[in-house]
């Protein structure tokens, strides 16, 4: 039986010719995913928007914005996936040496020249996609961040699975976290690249510092994480992240301008545990929760509330019905079963809409003849 072959890699085009585009997507679709982009600034869309791409070709010369300007923003992005990605500069005929140079003290990766050759191209895109799977799996085998040292996400994926499987057995309590650094992309654009991963990693010993040692805490999103907390109710995990909060609130970072100090939000879940719920649905509740203390700044914290199943309506027997609204005639309607009350009120909802919009009709009536 023949090895499955893996998911082909995707590369993005960036060419402000369609007849340069068109070229490069018929050498390369047989083995690639190729995606294009008309010019640099939907190229840094599209880089920004799918993680899937392993690398980027794109011409210098663009409009709007151009290949340098657009390799500047993908090596000074705060996702460091976004920042190592391969880009492969494409360079004209009238592109000077001096022009190629640059090139390269901007941080590309490597650079062909138009017109250019299957050959070259496809060696490149072969040599730079493989090294970039080769970087994503050798990451997720070692289960470390790179810039923190936390767990990574499919760490934390694996572990939480073996977690919750334990709480099952043993009929104990689980808890989740997920931390945002608040306004992290202000901080970005404010204080540049190094400060930013001077916070990360800074939040990130904070969070190690914090744990027991069956805890884990793992890096989730370019300034989001994310704590396993096994054997862990509700209040104390709220206790966890308090005191989480409260050392990272003291920390102080100097830019040379000014002293800056962050802040973060958390969302976590205690769940009930049940045969259906899987890891993956502990997260998803977390990512709830964070959602509702970001919409909510003056408290920062929120747990997961789990939806509250509406309560089936009574269905009246005909019977029941009809000597709920012969209570009703005889003034004995304190008499009908209250679990009776919504379905009589439902049964009668469109006479009383109807009453109501006859009282709205005279009454316009009066106050016309008058």
């Amino acid at each position: 039986m023949t090895e499955q072959d893996p998911e082909k890699p995707e590369i993005l085009i960036v060419d402000d010719s369609k007849v340069i585009r068109r070229a490069a997507c018929k050498m390369l679709q047989q083995d690639y995913i190729v995606h294009e982009a008309v010019d640099g600034v939907d190229g840094w869309t599209q880089v920004q928007q799918n993680p899937a791409i392993s690398v980027v070709f794109t011409d210098m010369q663009m409009p709007e914005m151009n290949g340098i300007e657009m390799l500047d923003k993908i090596r000074e992005s705060e996702d460091e996936h976004i920042a190592n990605l391969p880009v492969i500069m494409v360079t004209g005929r009238d592109d000077t040496e001096d022009a190629k140079l640059e090139v390269f003290e901007h941080g590309a990766t490597d650079f062909i020249s138009k017109p250019f050759e299957s050959i070259d191209l496809i060696s490149r895109a072969k040599a730079y996609a493989r090294l970039t799977r080769k970087v994503v799996e050798l990451e997720k085998q070692t289960g470390t961040d790179r810039l923190t040292g936390l767990a990574n996400a499919s760490c934390l994926e694996e572990q939480g699975a073996k977690a919750l499987s334990f709480a099952h057995r043993h009929k104990l309590s689980i808890s989740v976290v997920h931390f945002e650094i608040e306004d992290f992309q202000e901080l970005f654009l404010s204080h540049g690249k190094v400060i930013a991963q001077q916070i990360i990693v800074a939040t990130a010993g904070r969070l190690k510092e914090a744990l027991r040692a069956e805890d884990l805490a793992a890096r989730t999103g370019v300034a989001r994480f994310a704590l396993l907390l096994p054997v862990t109710c509700q209040a104390t995990a709220l206790t966890v992240i308090n005191r989480i909060r409260e050392v990272i609130s003291k920390l102080v970072f100097d830019t040379g301008k000014e002293k800056i100090r962050i802040g973060v939000i958390a969302g976590y879940t205690t769940p009930e545990l049940s045969d259906e719920v899987v890891f993956s649905d502990l997260l998803e509740q977390a990512e709830s929760a964070l959602e509702s203390a970001r919409d909510k700044p003056e408290s920062k914290v929120e747990h997961y509330h789990h939806p509250v199943a509406e309560p089936e309506p009574t269905l009246l027997t005909e019977e029941e019905l009809n000597a709920a609204m012969q209570k009703i005639l005889d003034g004995q309607y304190y008499q009908i079963p209250e679990q009776h009350l919504s379905a009589v009120v439902e049964k009668v909802r469109a006479f009383m809409e109807y009453v109501d919009n006859q009282d709205r009709t005279q009454l316009t009536a009066t106050d016309a003849g008058a």
